[in-house]
């Protein structure tokens, strides 16, 4: 074989390895807010989130949550949470800007998702109807946005709440169980909790106790903004998990946690629940850095070769 014939070889290898490597990184590099790998890997004790099991007084809360290996979802782990049936069990993972500071404007979001997988369960003979009622029955993980407000100067402290049953309630969809689902909740319905106490939302944006789930006021995020929040409300955390006041057993997982506002570059959270890999796999740069340095070696010993 000729000198030119095996540096062409030696070329086509060196493109190939560095063309494996590309799609990664553009997947990395995506903006949509579609269904991907995000590619922040939280693992076990990272800072950045941390366990909210927020105990009731004299209440003994039996949630647990943290992330595991039990059922990944992308690559090899997943945050798992449970609850034991106890009106008081309340399992959830947190994660907030810095002291003081925001992520962006509730009217700027313009991508929320998460995958979520709600493990299948037993319902008992002579089942209590809270069992059986259309809220069980279409139960999800659940997604907190936190959100600060001013109101005549009085900053005011929020949770907008994703379910899906207030989205689908009325028509009766069984949540499709033992099987991840991808959730876009941009467009979706939210109701609203108080921070630190047992004041709701109700119809007609009327703050104070809980009566029922019909009368919570549910909007999209441009609806609470033009009826219930100031235009400065602002973005300041997220909450993911389960409960509280669920009445049965619960096993669930949440992974690929992505939120977005315009106006901004890139992801604001885009975060991968994992455990800590036992192999290194290398960087994409990495793997373009090698590619490059065999290319020049074959180039070099061909030109010595020739004659």
């Amino acid at each position: 074989m000729g000198v030119r014939d095996e540096f062409r070889r030696a070329a086509t290898a060196c493109a190939l390895l560095i063309g494996a490597v590309s799609p990664l990184w553009a997947q990395a590099s995506s903006q949509s807010c579609a269904a991907r790998d995000t590619p922040n890997k939280i693992f076990p004790g990272d800072p950045a989130w941390a366990a909210d099991l927020n105990v009731y007084p004299n209440a003994v809360n039996s949630g647990t949550v943290a992330i595991t290996g039990a059922n990944p979802r992308s690559g090899n782990g997943s945050l798992e949470a449970t609850t034991s049936g106890s009106l008081f069990d309340w399992a959830f993972f947190k994660r907030t800007a810095a002291p003081g500071s925001a992520w962006g404007l509730i009217s700027d979001i313009n991508c929320l998702t998460f995958d979520w997988y709600r493990h299948n369960y037993l319902v008992p003979a002579n089942a209590p109807a809270s069992l059986l009622a259309e809220t069980w029955q279409e139960q999800t993980p659940v997604l907190r946005l936190l959100v600060r407000d001013y109101v005549n100067d009085q900053e005011i402290v929020s949770h907008l709440v994703w379910e899906r049953w207030y989205n689908t309630k009325g028509v009766l969809a069984p949540t499709e169980n033992d099987t991840w689902h991808f959730e876009d909740l941009t467009s979706q319905q939210f109701w609203r909790h108080f921070d630190g106490g047992n004041t709701y939302t109700n119809l007609g944006c009327a703050n104070g106790s809980f009566s029922t789930s019909a009368l919570l006021q549910t909007y999209d995020f441009g609806g609470w903004v033009s009826n219930c929040y100031s235009s400065n409300a602002v973005v300041y955390g997220v909450m993911i998990g389960l409960g509280s006041s669920w009445p049965g057993e619960y096993q669930g997982n949440i992974d690929n946690v992505q939120l977005g506002f315009a106006g901004q570059d890139g992801f604001t959270v885009e975060d991968n629940f994992e455990l800590a890999a036992t192999t290194t796999v290398p960087e994409p740069a990495t793997m373009a850095l090698l590619a490059t340095g065999l290319a020049a070696i074959a180039i070099v010993t061909l030109l010595r070769r020739k004659p």
